[in-house]
């Protein structure tokens, strides 16, 4: 019966953490995922990071969360496009990136 226990813990545990995607704000949406080539005309407003707790078996859910911190700080600094550098996953997710108002 013990072990039953830990079991659905444990599920409600992960499924709370599967759970905990991050969403844009509707200024957050208006950000673009860009290529270089994209933003070879814009003007370059500074580096954004993003960094997300939720990592391990949800590094997928970590990396999401992490870019959608990266373009809701690109929003707030009034960016209209981000070229993502770096987005890793694993314990700790993190994603980083350029961003340019065109």
């Amino acid at each position: 019966m013990q072990k039953l226990s830990v079991i659905i813990i444990g599920v409600a545990v992960v499924g709370q953490v599967l759970g905990c995607a991050t969403t844009l704000s509707p200024l957050g949406y208006r950000v673009v995922e860009a290529d270089s080539s994209m933003v070879a005309q814009c003007t370059f407003v500074g580096t954004v990071e993003g960094g997300s707790e939720v990592g391990s078996l949800a590094q997928e859910t970590g990396m999401h969360n992490a870019k959608n911190r990266a373009l809701e700080e690109a929003a707030e600094r009034g960016a209209t496009h981000v070229v993502f550098d770096n987005i890793a996953g694993g314990y700790s997710s993190y994603a980083v990136g350029r961003a340019y108002s065109c």
